[in-house]
């Protein structure tokens, strides 16, 4: 009996130390400070443990825990990968980690300073915010470095933040990790194009195009690009493409009519501008511009009368008067302080014969130009 006791008890004090054995006195004592919420202890500790036990994946788990609790998220991964090389122990709460951290980060970003930036009209504010929604990205970023949410908005607050070099890695890592993506190929050129790296803006809009032919947001902006660099011809052809496939939207014919006016097409400018005056009839701007182009219009067929004197070019430049007319009058009623409108019409009266219609519209346009 005596010695089935003492059998026990040996064979007790075998399994404590057995399990007490599995970990170090180093690596107990990361744990009895973490648990203490003695942090910094546990961190140092930590230190030192995987340099006194490199084989000991708990030691290098808690490691990248700590690494986490002091943003230290590139040095969280580094020590996490070494804890699931040495075994799979722990991957369930690195996970866990991984998780938390990226989420905490990512949301407080957005909340807390990459939304409220957007809508700040103090430049300094608006910048600062930017500066930290970048630094928040960034954890959310090195948490998971396989996750691509935070890229494209990361990329943006550097760039506002007055960092574009730091922008520019993120904006192309981005496409790196989704090189089919020509929504995010678009949104990489326009960061190019406002930065003033319209070269850039206009490959990266042409590889969204290469991966999507339908592409309207890079049609247009190709088609901005172009209009800019007074390269008319392919303008005109990105803008008509893009009308194609939207035709409900009013800012393609009217990007196609001011092209062409500048062109000196106005009579083909015509039937584009007005159709941006049908979807949208309270742009003032399209307004004016289709006044402008009857009015050229009829004066380059007045012009061809006077230099050949047949008749038909006179009569084709009465009907755009004719059909200017009720278009002007409506605009005036409309926008009543647009000088330019008010001239316009008194041209249509005047070449109509309305004197005093005439009169009374080119008062108006002076009384509007001396008030502005």
């Amino acid at each position: 009996m005596k010695k089935w006791f003492a059998v026990t008890i040996v064979m007790g004090l075998f399994v404590v130390m057995l399990l007490s054995g599995c970990r170090p006195p180093e690596v107990e004592g990361v744990v009895i400070n973490m648990n203490q919420q003695q942090y910094e202890n546990a961190y140092t500790l930590a230190k030192d443990a995987v340099q006194k036990y490199p084989n000991n994946a708990e030691a290098w788990y808690l490691l990248g825990d700590l690494h986490g609790r002091f943003e230290k998220y590139e040095e969280m991964n580094q020590a996490f990968e070494k804890s699931l090389a040495i075994g799979p122990t722990y991957q369930t709460q690195i996970d866990q980690l991984q998780r938390k951290y990226f989420a905490e980060n990512y949301n407080s970003a957005l909340k807390n300073y990459y939304n409220p930036a957007r809508e700040e009209q103090d430049p300094e504010k608006r910048k600062e915010l930017f500066s930290q929604a970048a630094e928040k990205f960034l954890f959310s970023h090195q948490a998971m470095p396989s996750r691509m949410e935070p890229l494209t908005p990361m990329a943006v607050s550097f760039l506002e933040s007055g960092d574009t070099a730091t922008a520019e890695k993120y904006v192309l890592k981005a496409i790196d990790m989704n090189p089919t993506n020509d929504t995010l190929m678009v949104t990489v050129g326009d960061f190019y194009y406002r930065s003033d790296q319209t070269d850039k803006a206009l490959a990266m809009y042409q590889r969204a195009l290469s991966v999507n032919e339908n592409s309207v947001d890079a049609m247009l902006a190709v088609g901005e690009i172009y209009s800019k660099q007074e390269k008319w011809d392919e303008a005109l052809q990105n803008f008509k493409t893009a009308m194609e496939l939207q035709p409900n939207n009013p800012a393609i014919p009217n990007n196609v009519a001011i092209i062409l006016y500048n062109e000196s097409q106005y009579l083909e400018a015509i039937p584009y501008i007005k159709k941006t005056v049908e979807m949208e009839p309270d742009n003032q701007n399209a307004y004016e511009l289709l006044s402008l182009s009857y009015m050229q219009a009829a004066q380059q067929y007045n012009d061809k009368f006077t230099e050949t004197e047949d008749p038909s070019y006179k009569e084709k430049a009465e009907a755009l008067f004719d059909e200017a007319m009720p278009v002007l009058e409506g605009a005036v009623r409309r926008f009543p302080d647009s000088s330019l409108l008010w001239n316009n019409l008194g041209v249509c009266y005047a070449q109509k014969g309305m004197k005093d219609k005439a009169q009374e519209a080119f008062e108006m346009q002076k009384k509007l130009e001396e008030n502005e």
